[in-house]
């Protein structure tokens, strides 16, 4: 007789438990991306007051706070959490940027993407980075000839009710396009739709909300919504969109927080069935006036702030007027910045790529961490020689660029290009160099750094140069400097080196 109670009573959990799960269940999935090592609270120099925003300790609070209403709560973090602040190349455990891997550990992260610049020191970098993480670092279209570098996917349980969630890596399929080619050597990138339904395909029957953790972009992210089924979430990352509301595509729902710890992405989903019922979805902007941050987080934030500001915090000199960085149009920095490159290495062109020049830097004191973050990434000075020929060509690629907004332009000194428009593309350009009409047939020696003419020839320059002579000089330090032997405050101007002209009509 006890025996037939106790299983009675057992059936009756069972029914219980299952009526529950029958109602639709709630997950609330928090979202960052693009951190860049940027892990500081910064002024945010598009408000009036300038009140800071951001870093992992500001983070903090506004996570317990949604922790806090929203138990069953997933952090998720869409990729690039390295190049952009020293603390990348500092060692932590072992790897540089280790103490960023650290950080999300320490906030509860759930899981993350690989993106495009956890391989800027190194291909083993980017590896040590995924496997210093207790939490899953994955991508799925990422493999060595012989298996995967990276958990494709992993599933996510949430005690409170039950929802088994399941989460598959994506990594942007042009990554050899924008990385340093010898940091990819053994990888292959895979179909990014394709692999990502063959995992949707493996983990529907076993879950109840699958997202697509990417690092992709929201245009492509877009794409890829309409390429794949079975899917309910994309949460994205790479092209620093911030999207205040979720964005619909193909029944899958596609978020993306912007970058640098500014906001923290919060979509809120009803799931009954298989199926996302209802969604609300916002981005908290994390001003860190009047927050309560975790203070271990604090002070490791802080133990790093003190190394960096020893090193790097010294004023370097003055600027006149704000360095503002462009990349799709010139910009006064950039042009500052190709100036000092053609004239100490007494090139006719210089030349640098707009995607290089990370950050504004306000008028007044300037230091070596701003030139840092400016120029964050490990590019050489090199030299080469170019036909007038080959230059007719690379000025056509960027009016195109300014056009057609395909990817950045480059920053130039010592050359100039005009063009003129034909409906939607570009007709003709004209060009100087040193204030002469280019000659053809004449030789030109340009000065660039290492990414452009060696790495991204093809996307920048369309001839690759076969005479690079590298100087062994770094970008950065060498712009850190020409900026401490300017005396005077800098003053730098956007001076019309690309436009269209407006003798022309379109």
């Amino acid at each position: 007789m006890l025996k037939i109670r106790r299983l009675i009573f057992s059936c009756l959990i069972v029914f219980v438990v299952s009526l529950s799960f029958a109602e639709p269940r709630s997950v609330t999935i928090l979202h960052i991306n693009d951190i860049h090592g940027h892990f500081l609270p910064e002024p945010a120099h598009w408000r009036n007051d300038k009140a800071l925003i951001g870093g992992f300790a500001t983070l903090s609070h506004y996570l317990r706070e949604n922790r806090a209403q929203h138990p069953e709560a997933l952090f998720l973090h869409a990729g690039d959490l390295m190049t952009g602040n020293p603390i990348c190349n500092f060692e932590h455990r072992g790897v540089k940027g280790g103490a960023l891997v650290e950080l999300l550990e320490r906030l509860g992260c759930d899981a993350d993407v690989i993106g495009n610049h956890e391989f800027d020191i190194s291909q083993e970098n980017a590896r040590k980075l995924a496997e210093l993480s207790s939490h899953p670092t994955l991508c799925a279209n990422i493999v060595y000839t012989d298996g995967s570098l990276f958990a494709p996917h992993a599933v996510v349980q949430r005690d409170v009710n039950g929802l088994r969630i399941g989460i598959i890596g994506l990594t942007l399929q042009e990554l050899s396009q924008i990385t340093t080619p010898k940091h990819l050597r053994g990888l292959e990138i895979l179909d990014i739709a394709e692999t990502a339904q063959k995992y949707i395909d493996e983990l529907d029957p076993a879950t109840d909300l699958i997202i697509l953790l990417t690092h992709n972009g929201f245009d492509e992210d877009r794409k890829l919504a309409q390429n794949v089924h079975g899917a309910d979430v994309i949460v994205g990352g790479h092209s620093h969109t911030r999207l205040t509301q979720p964005v619909r595509e193909n029944g899958i729902l596609i978020v993306q927080a912007g970058c640098y710890l500014q906001n923290l992405g919060v979509l809120h989903l009803n799931v009954d069935g298989d199926t996302v019922q209802s969604y609300e979805g916002q981005l908290i902007p994390l001003l860190a006036k009047g927050t309560q941050p975790d203070a271990q987080i604090a002070a490791f934030c802080d133990s790093f702030k003190t190394l960096i500001d020893a090193e790097y915090g010294q004023v370097i000199g003055q600027l006149a007027v704000d360095w503002k960085s462009r990349y799709r149009e010139e910009s006064n920095v950039g042009n500052w910045i190709c100036d000092r490159l053609r004239e100490a290495f007494n090139g006719d062109v210089a030349l640098v790529n707009a995607g290089g020049i990370r950050i504004d830097i306000p008028a007044g004191p300037v230091t070596k961490l701003h030139i840092v973050e400016l120029l964050p990434f490990n590019n050489s000075i090199v030299a080469f020689s170019a036909t007038g020929a080959q230059l007719q060509k690379f000025a056509m690629e960027q009016a195109r660029a300014q056009v057609h907004r395909e990817h950045g332009i480059v920053q130039m000194s010592g050359m100039k290009i005009i063009y003129r428009r034909s409906g939607g593309d570009v007709e003709s350009v004209a060009c100087e160099v040193g204030g002469e009409i280019l000659n053809p047939k004449r030789n030109y020696r340009i000065i660039s750094i290492d990414y452009v003419a060696v790495s991204q020839w093809e996307r920048y320059l369309t001839f690759e140069p076969q005479d690079v002579r590298r100087t062994g000089e770094l970008f950065s330090d060498f712009i850190i400097k020409e900026v401490d032997k300017t005396e005077e405050p800098i003053h730098s101007q956007v001076e019309g080196r690309l436009r269209l002209s407006t003798d022309w009509r379109e």
